[in-house]
């Protein structure tokens, strides 16, 4: 039996790989042992969790420097993928600069823009420093003041592990650091990429470790265009968050609502929800196509970056918008509207039935449309300038290239014709599951055995002798 250390880095983490069963087989056949960052929201329920062995500690100015680099590297490889540059236009507030109106409240929105931009880390001196000539010279300087975090240090030499196992965003510091420092010890690393778009919309990998385990054939793909990996390091595992779907397809959860309804599913960057539902609210009323008591819920995403349109949903102002029942309980609870709460973390179990009852999915452009396919619904994604936000295009998130293929994936480019996409999901059949499969194992990986037992063979195989 091998010693496997997991380090989880962050509180989503702990509901993707702690709370369901993505560690089962890999504790059957291996000593898994835990360590997480204290600061954590649900530190306590992973201290809790068997295996926890302590807490590591991270340095903010590290901190500050590690993200400074990544956006560095975020720059100086924009060219590898077009999401890049659409995160530098949000972390340098692209969004104050005014698409329309009077040329002269243009110009001034410009000006602002230039020169909040020159003061932000995030802004005009990460293209200044990040250019052909100075990123050399700039990205060392950075690369010297980074020191090892000697926290993490202590964990990873409290025992003789054989492997190192960590969820990641490719965007954190423990992921540098648990390289760096399991090079030094001569342990080997598994990164489990945890979501679709980390890949390709982040930053680069600048310490690789030895082994990735990613969604699918695309993210393999970017991992080895855009990251620079070898075909061995990447091993295409899916997501432990989708098992479930597939399992659900034949064995239905009870719809969580009495009424038929379509679900509106927001997303995390900012995108004009509650003006979007208006016009939605507006069509349902009108429309022949469905029945007088279908009703369309509306779910934010739990994580909501700030936005410029109001962020929140009064029911009194809509006659088909329902609040999904999970978030009505989390905002009666104290989660605001338009921040983000880490400690937030929605049960998975809950997704099944509301997506497999819904007779539609509808939203801004987010990971959970691409749910929405896997259970056969008919998807609807928004990818048009909502009034307030600049960049809500597919053209800016690659992980979306080839969506369309997917049977009743469709692309709403256009407010004006919102209408008839709405009337075209409401009286479409369910897609076929087959040849719904064959489009959608591009994107994620699956064969007959669980993700537990994926993890468990790319876990082994890492650290079997060389």
């Amino acid at each position: 039996m091998a010693k496997v250390l997991v380090i989880i880095t962050d509180d989503t983490y702990v509901r993707n790989y702690l709370r369901t069963d993505a560690l089962s087989e890999l504790r059957k056949q291996h000593d898994v042992y835990l360590s997480a960052d204290r600061a954590l929201s649900l530190a306590a329920e992973v201290e809790a969790a068997e295996g926890f062995i302590g807490f590591y500690d991270l340095d903010p100015t590290m901190e500050k420097k590690h993200q400074f680099l990544f956006n560095l590297m975020m720059w100086r490889h924009r060219k590898k993928s077009r999401t890049f540059f659409y995160r530098w236009l949000r972390n340098s507030n692209w969004h104050l600069i005014r698409r329309d109106g009077n040329p002269a409240f243009r110009l001034l929105s410009y000006l602002h823009w230039f020169g909040a931009a020159l003061l932000n880390p995030r802004g005009l001196r990460i293209p200044v420093l990040a250019n052909r000539v100075a990123f050399p010279l700039a990205s060392a300087i950075v690369k010297t003041a980074l020191k090892p975090n000697e926290s993490l240090r202590k964990v990873l030499e409290s025992q003789p592990f054989d492997v190192i196992v960590f969820p990641s965003a490719a965007f954190d510091s423990v992921s540098v650091d648990l390289v760096a420092l399991a090079q030094e010890l001569t342990i080997p690393t598994v990164c489990l990429i945890d979501n679709w778009d980390n890949l390709s919309s982040k930053t680069v990998f600048w310490r690789k470790p030895d082994h990735l385990g990613v969604w699918g054939p695309q993210t393999k793909a970017q991992a080895i265009d855009i990251h620079g990996f070898t075909s061995d390091q990447v091993h295409s595992i899916g997501t432990p968050r989708f098992d479930n779907y597939f399992a659900a397809r034949e064995n239905p959860p009870p719809a969580p609502y009495p009424f038929p309804y379509a679900l509106y599913v927001g997303s995390a960057m900012p995108f004009d929800d509650i003006g979007t539902l208006r016009k939605i609210d507006a069509i349902i009323a009108s429309s022949d196509a469905v029945s007088p008591d279908f009703r369309i819920i509306y779910r934010p995403h739990p994580w909501q970056h700030k936005r410029n349109s109001d962020p929140q949903f009064r029911s009194d102002e809509f006659s088909r918008i329902v609040l999904d029942t999970q978030f009505e309980v989390a905002f009666k609870k104290g989660l605001t509207p338009g921040k983000t709460d880490p400690g937030f973390q929605p049960d998975l179990d809950y997704y099944p039935g509301l997506l497999l009852s819904s007779q539609f999915v509808i939203g801004p452009l987010t990971t959970m449309l691409f749910e929405a396919a896997l259970c056969l619904r008919p998807v609807i994604a928004l990818s048009y300038f909502d009034g307030f936000h600049v960049n809500t295009s597919k053209r800016y998130f690659s992980h979306f290239e080839g969506m369309e293929q997917v049977p009743g994936f469709s692309f709403c480019e256009d407010p004006l014709t919102l209408e008839s996409a709405i009337e075209h999901a409401a009286t479409s059949e369910p897609p076929d599951a087959e040849v719904s499969d064959n489009q959608t194992v591009h994107f994620l990986y699956r064969d007959s055995s669980p993700y537990a037992k994926r993890v468990l063979d790319l876990v082994t195989h890492s650290c079997a002798p060389k």
